[in-house]
């Protein structure tokens, strides 16, 4: 009991930081709905495997145990991204203790991590980015170690570490190879030329074997997936825009991590710490080679945060400690104008109002959607409307149906937001699975359905040919939803066109995605 309370006091200030995130992101997590990846996450937590098509398995299985404690309900998902939030500030501050760290250095440090709008906003999406921040910073904590101990056998901890960061989000690969770059040319290279780099590398092979096994097995989908989104969305960076939006996604944080930048290149004391600042140029440079989204680089300037805790503690020494706190206000109060863009606080009419305002500021960049374009919302809040409505509006619908339709009726989603929330808001097990060709759901739908009827939620042009009676029964009118204007269609007495369509969409989306023995 002893030790324990004298750990309390010890890490006093970080604990209140912790309690803090995760107060603020309990008093704000059902102001909107969930956004539309949560529903796939969830779906795919039902439907366990190794990998998806866009996604590695780690998120779906999390999702499992943690909706099997809590269950599944706004608030109680919302928990889990909040969790691992405040697991990475806590993390932080270990670091900052790490360091000898005060007052001073602990406060300054777990503020700019605790109020960046990019931390705020990916603490409270279930999307794997969140997971991918806490791999990163541990990836960092390993290097922190190997660089403090010069102990080769620290190598060891990358084994859990990469694993488990590739099984969460594979863009892990970015730091990981920034990391060992940054070792190969700075002094810690001697560390890598030993036995314990053969293990960790055999090591981690070894966990992260099943997930290539399923990549082989289906053909490499996350080759398929990067290849879309470099066609669809990453053709879209504007590399003025790449940098603005780097400002921006840690905006009150801005004179910690730029302090915590100049203190590892210039600090001789510490130099052993320079390899983080050689790591976090080339994240960037390497995002930026290979067109990636902004937010690519959010959880590399965790650990500059770090250091900018220690740099401005060392440097405003007594008499200038003044200069720390002055920095302290700074931050909180650009956090507080960045708020709205961190955190849902404001209803949707009122972000509407208070974004067109930005936008006439020059900051139009963050309401850039993945099209290129700027609108209304910021993309991740659009996602979290409207989904509710979706799944009232076609369940209510389905129940108005007769029982000898009803057993001949399937339900389709053309893509997997609509077919998620569908899926989410499904009364109970007796209701008819929700299918879909997009994304996960394709390896889930079936080669040769059994259908006399079919409610179709999408935008197909199609639709008219698949069916000798076609009807549209609702639209989604939520005036800020992402994708406004949804339509709802019940088409009865197939064609022999949706089979055939049904077949080759088949063949294109899960066949393709299936290795045959030939």
């Amino acid at each position: 009991m002893g030790k324990t309370k004298s750990w309390i006091i010890e890490y006093r200030i970080v604990l209140l930081f912790a309690l803090a995130k995760l107060v603020i992101h309990l008093l704000t997590a059902t102001n909107y709905g969930f956004q539309r990846d949560a529903y796939l996450y969830m779906a795919q937590a039902k439907h366990l495997d190794w990998g998806f098509f866009s996604t590695p398995p780690l998120v779906a299985f999390v999702s499992r145990i943690h909706t099997i404690l809590w269950g599944d309900s706004l608030l109680a998902v919302r928990l889990l991204p909040a969790f691992i939030g405040v697991a990475s500030l806590f993390m932080a501050g270990w670091l900052i203790k790490q360091l000898k760290g005060g007052v001073i250095a602990q406060v300054i440090g777990l503020s700019a991590i605790f109020l960046s709008p990019a931390f705020l906003r990916t603490s409270a999406l279930l999307q794997p980015t969140v997971f991918n921040h806490f791999f990163w910073l541990l990836s960092a904590v390993v290097v922190f170690q190997l660089a403090r101990k010069q102990e080769s056998k620290q190598l060891l901890w990358f084994i859990p570490v990469l694993a488990l960061g590739w099984l969460a989000k594979y863009s892990i690969v970015f730091y990981a190879s920034a990391l060992l770059a940054a070792l190969v040319i700075g002094p810690h290279r001697k560390l890598l030329w030993s036995r314990y780099l053969l293990w960790t590398l055999a090591g981690g092979l070894l966990l992260i074997l099943p997930n290539l096994l399923w990549q082989y097995q289906h053909n490499w989908p996350v080759i398929s997936h990067m290849s879309e989104l470099q066609d669809t969305q990453l053709g879209n960076i504007v590399m003025k825009d790449f940098f603005f939006a780097q400002l921006l996604m840690h905006l009150p944080a801005i004179p910690v991590w730029t302090a915590g930048l100049i203190w590892l290149i210039f600090n001789r004391k510490h130099r052993q710490f320079r390899v983080f600042a050689w790591a976090f140029a080339l994240t960037l440079l390497l995002i930026i080679l290979l067109k990636g989204k902004f937010y690519y680089t959010i959880a590399a300037y965790t650990i500059l945060m770090v250091f900018g805790g220690i740099a401005w503690e060392q440097w405003t020494t007594r008499p200038r400690r003044w200069i720390a706190w002055v920095v302290l206000a700074l931050m909180i109060g650009n956090s507080i104008y960045a708020l709205p863009l961190s955190l849902p606080i404001y209803k949707p009419k009122r972000m509407v109002e208070w974004g067109q305002k930005q936008v006439k500021r020059g900051l139009g960049v963050m309401f850039m959607w993945e099209d290129g374009e700027v609108h209304e919302l910021p993309q991740d809040f659009a996602d979290m409307v409207g989904w509710d409505e979706l799944g009232q509006k076609v369940w209510s619908f389905y129940d108005t149906l007769a029982d000898s339709i009803k057993s001949s009726t399937l339900v389709y989603g053309e893509f997997y937001g609509c077919a998620g929330a569908m899926d989410y808001y499904r009364p109970n097990s007796s209701y008819p699975e929700v299918y879909s060709f997009n994304d996960a759901y394709m390896e889930w739908v079936p080669r040769s359905p059994e259908l006399e009827y079919m409610i179709y939620v999408g935008y197909s042009d199609r639709i008219p040919q698949y069916y000798q009676k076609v009807e549209l029964v609702g639209k989604v009118e939520h005036p800020h939803f992402r994708e406004k204007g949804l339509p709802i269609w019940f088409g009865s007495h197939p064609t022999q066109k949706l089979f055939e369509d049904w077949e080759e969409t088949w063949q294109e989306s899960k066949g393709r995605f299936t290795r045959t023995n030939d």
